[in-house]
């Protein structure tokens, strides 16, 4: 049964030009927090919609 996602949320942040130094273990443990958020919140919202399915 395909699952058809109807929202996506983007954030971006935009700076004026200059450049910034960043440290890389932290910029890791930011992109592994938030694989992980992102993974659950898509887990969440596709389980919702398979017991709703489910309900009908």
């Amino acid at each position: 049964m395909p699952i058809e996602i109807k929202e996506l949320l983007i954030r971006a942040a935009v700076s004026n030009g200059n450049l910034q130094q960043v440290n890389t273990a932290s910029s890791n443990s930011d992109i592994l927090r938030l694989k992980k958020q992102i993974t659950k919140e898509v887990t969440e919202s596709v389980l919702k919609t398979l017991k709703q399915k489910s309900e009908r």
